[in-house]
């Protein structure tokens, strides 16, 4: 009679927190990992399959093989681990039986919803930059070698004024999307901006009579699709900008590529304006120094053997406020940064390093997620085995 009264409520509690419902998700999360690891690499390398199978766009995947697409449609790895989540907190901590020899299991199960909890965090709240510094450089931004965006500023003489910037997610309308056309609006600028034509991967051709068909030729150059690369840092975008003037409706055209390192320039009422296309650029709140570097490959290779710099944090003033040596697996944490030593290059006699720049609110997460877990597994073993040597001790002496 008491089932028969459940509310839809708990009965959905019910059927989330089944035994059923965890063996799927881990056979569906291991199938899903299995086929993307095969498929990054192909050409949409690793950037891109991570997108397509564990995004939060992704509600469903379909696998890709050697080129070709699987016959099969699964759910896409970002909801998987949501109903995964929900598995653990509705029957690993609310319906378990509680007590205290259930305890070690209870916070096990806690500490593995928290290390889910923490990967939806990390999707949702981190971002990820790139600084290279020779030595004796100081720098108070990264740059993105994946996320690029248009950006816009008035050049006078010099100087440049502060830029406007259309940013990564409002290029997705138009990124590799043939024949697409998004309209920007600046109600500051004398001018409104279109984009098009924007290619994942390009080459940049000088014009040598007519372009060809269905390329753009804009000031004697034309730009061809190129095959992205299976690594995104490695692919170079370019788009076509249309620069339309508000009062007079005259329009400029100007192509921009990301291979390129300066900015193109259309002047407009006697002013100056440069585009741009490159990196989102992040600003950090303090500076770094590179203060030495040091590194060695594996010889014959370019695979890292040992990389390490001694950098100094600089405060706006230019004053030093901490010191630390950056090694491979020894990263600088500071004001919620972290900075890893990804590369190193010597040439010329100038050396340099380069820095992933890290924003993580559940950076540790992980980390003490496995420990927690790891000590109360431990502690519900040698409570079994404790009974287990005490039942059979109190058996024999029976016998």
């Amino acid at each position: 009679m008491a089932k028969k009264n459940k509310n839809v409520a708990t009965r959905v509690i019910d059927v989330l927190g089944g035994f059923h419902v965890a063996i799927v998700s881990m056979v569906l999360l291991l199938i899903l990992t299995w086929l993307s690891t095969l498929e990054q690499t192909g050409p949409g390398g690793l950037y891109w399959t991570l997108k397509k199978y564990f995004s939060f766009d992704a509600w469903y995947v379909v696998p890709t093989l050697n080129g070709k697409d699987l016959p099969i449609i699964l759910p896409g790895g970002y909801w998987v681990c949501v109903v995964f989540t929900l598995n653990l907190i509705f029957g690993g901590v609310i319906r378990m039986r509680k007590g205290i020899k259930q305890l070690p299991i209870f916070f096990s199960h806690v500490s593995m919803a928290m290390l889910m909890i923490g990967g939806a965090i990390t999707y949702h709240q981190s971002r990820e930059a790139y600084m290279v510094l020779p030595v004796g450089a100081s720098g108070d931004f990264a740059f993105s070698l994946t996320e690029l965006s248009v950006e816009v500023a008035e050049i006078d003489g010099y100087d440049k004024k502060r830029p406007y910037v259309i940013d990564s997610k409002q290029l997705e309308a138009v990124r590799g999307q043939v024949g697409a056309t998004q309209e920007y609006l600046f109600p500051e600028l004398p001018f409104d901006i279109r984009v098009s034509d924007y290619y994942i991967n390009a080459k940049l051709y000088p014009m040598q009579g007519s372009a060809p068909e269905g390329a753009v030729a804009v000031d004697g150059y034309y730009a061809m699709a190129a095959e992205p690369t299976g690594h995104e840092e490695q692919n170079l975008s370019s788009c076509v900008v249309r620069v339309i003037e508000r009062e007079s409706g005259k329009q400029h055209e100007v192509m921009l590529y990301e291979g390129v390192g300066h900015d193109v320039t259309v002047t407009i009422d006697g002013k100056v304006y440069g585009f741009r296309m490159h990196g989102e650029v992040w600003n950090t709140p303090f500076q770094v120094r590179l203060d030495d570097s040091r590194g060695e490959k594996h010889p014959g290779t370019g695979m890292a053997m040992i990389y390490e710099s001694d950098v100094t944090v600089l405060d706006s003033d230019g004053n030093a406020e901490r010191s630390f040596k950056i090694e491979m697996n020894k990263p600088l944490r500071y004001k919620d940064l972290t900075f890893y030593q990804t590369s190193w290059e010597e040439k010329d006699g100038l050396v340099e390093s380069g820095f992933t720049v890290k924003t993580n609110p559940s950076d540790q997460w992980p980390k003490y997620s496995i420990y927690a877990c790891g000590i109360a597994l431990f502690v519900h073993f040698i409570i079994k085995l404790f009974g287990f040597v005490s039942s059979s001790i109190a058996r024999n002496k029976h016998d």
